[in-house]
């Protein structure tokens, strides 16, 4: 398959879906990144806690470890992404010029707003996308269930999960022990649910066989 992964951010991908990312490009398939945002953001007190050149760094670093294409639309600055038909056109175009047959955005009701954002543009463009999944990226609560049917046994690609969220050295060294506890734990209670030693699960939006 051709699968298409929409995020906000330069490292949405390795903390929600690293693991099935891995599992795919080594069974084969083809998986596209595609991130709508630069991923550049400041600090309550004016630090700037990543640069254009730290974006392209660690991202370069991260698709070597999983085997994903990376591809930067740079739509807005972080906070700043809403849903318009410019957005949604990029992302056909995209669907369009790799053949997508998968697409993996992040649930809308998310609680960052760029993720949300995210949802909505990517849930537009995807008319005739015949299999869409939403996924969770992070932990903290949002008003509405993620409720997933989907799941990818990932029990030996974690490591490649882990490897890839190091590569992003600055947000690492910063929430890295909390990004850890996370996979770990609903790694782990996905595969109780799928019956195997870890996972990653996604909402189903259609699966079409």
């Amino acid at each position: 398959m051709n699968i298409l992964f929409l995020g906000a951010h330069h490292d949405d991908l390795e903390v929600s879906i690293g693991g099935s990312v891995a599992r795919w490009t080594a069974e084969g398939h083809r998986v596209v990144s595609a991130i709508l945002t630069d991923s550049i953001w400041t600090g309550p007190g004016g630090a700037v806690y990543r640069t254009t050149a730290d974006v392209e760094k660690f991202t370069t670093a991260a698709a070597r470890v999983l085997g994903y294409q990376p591809v930067s639309l740079n739509l807005a600055p972080c906070l700043h992404l809403k849903s318009c038909d410019d957005a949604v056109v990029r992302v056909l175009n995209l669907i369009s010029e790799f053949s997508i047959d998968m697409l993996i955005t992040i649930c809308p009701q998310d609680a960052h707003p760029d993720h949300r954002a995210t949802a909505e543009i990517g849930l537009n463009a995807s008319r005739k996308v015949p299999r869409v999944l939403l996924t969770r990226v992070s932990w903290n609560c949002f008003p509405g269930p993620f409720d997933p049917r989907y799941f990818v046994d990932i029990s030996q690609h974690f490591a490649a999960k882990q490897a890839a969220m190091q590569c992003f050295e600055d947000e690492y060294a910063r929430t890295g022990a909390l990004w850890e506890q996370y996979a770990r734990a609903t790694g782990e209670l996905y595969g109780l649910q799928a019956g195997c030693r870890l996972a990653e699960a996604f909402e189903v939006v259609k699966y079409r066989y």
